[in-house]
């Protein structure tokens, strides 16, 4: 008798304390958390690099005006020419300038491709790196495309952009889909 008593009473015991107990236990979110998602902060794109059509600089007219003559006496058809103003031409506050003129192009297309892990190899030459598709730690690329259009099309793109995360352009082939 005396085991079937201690036997009930444990019963109860165990379905008063299943009744009793909330259905999700609260989870508090520890302080350094949510601190840490206030500090990372997202830079937008337009922080990153912005791009213009047929804009060219007031500070960098006459050195463009000279650079877009001498592309349009070349005479090769679907030609892309690049021309880079970096911040020891201009002061600009850690930004860069990149102007691409497209002959036989009817536009442009720009993509960022970010990279938190690649990073260069400290024993690569200064030309390997400038020439290299590995970024600097932590930054991305700006790629630009042209779409082809008739061979007189011509378009001049301007693309703006911030050393502090992006530390190469390039031109591709083709962007996936």
């Amino acid at each position: 008798m005396r085991k079937i008593i201690s036997g009930l009473s444990i019963s109860s015991m165990i379905l008063l304390a299943s009744c009793t107990a909330p259905a999700r236990p609260s989870v508090e979110v520890p302080k350094a958390t949510v601190q840490y998602k206030q500090e990372v902060q997202k830079p937008l794109l337009q922080d990153i690099y912005t791009y213009e059509f047929d804009k060219i600089e007031p500070q960098h007219q006459k050195l463009i005006d000279e650079w877009l003559q001498e592309s349009r006496a070349d005479n090769k058809k679907n030609q892309v020419y690049c021309f880079s103003i970096g911040v020891e031409e201009d002061a600009n506050d850690g930004y860069k300038y990149m102007y691409v003129f497209g002959k036989g192009y009817r536009t442009f297309e720009t993509a960022f491709m970010y990279s938190q892990d690649n990073q260069l190899n400290s024993n690569d030459t200064k030309a390997q790196r400038e020439t290299s598709q590995i970024t600097d730690e932590g930054k991305g690329t700006v790629y630009f495309k042209g779409v082809k259009g008739d061979p007189t099309d011509e378009t001049l793109l301007r693309i703006h952009y911030n050393t502090k995360y992006v530390s190469a352009t390039g031109l591709v082939d083709k962007f996936f889909k």
